[in-house]
């Protein structure tokens, strides 16, 4: 894996950015690509905690998806489900 990528693990709580980052629910969903094309695809929730205002929001992400976390923003690069073990999502932080 590139050295500039991150492998967040499903049922994890990681800090980026000063936010907690939850990475949950991977499975295939009929979502929509950046050109609104709906097809099923492999995906992830994640719920991003601020731990200063206690505020929490919660994203669908596929492979492509730009999240901003933070003063922050992450490409998504791969989803992978977890066969015998929890899945994980790689993404990577994005130049500012």
């Amino acid at each position: 894996m590139e050295k500039d990528v991150l492998r967040l693990r499903e049922t994890t709580m990681p800090t980026l950015s000063e936010r907690r980052v939850g990475i949950s629910n991977i499975f295939e969903r009929d979502l929509p690509d950046d050109k609104g094309v709906v097809a099923s695809r492999l995906s992830a929730l994640l719920t991003i905690h601020d731990p200063k205002t206690k505020e929490s929001r919660k994203e669908k992400v596929i492979v492509g998806s730009m999240v901003s976390i933070g003063a922050d923003r992450y490409c998504v690069v791969d989803i992978e489900e977890g066969k015998t073990e929890p899945g994980s999502i790689s993404v990577r932080k994005l130049a500012p």
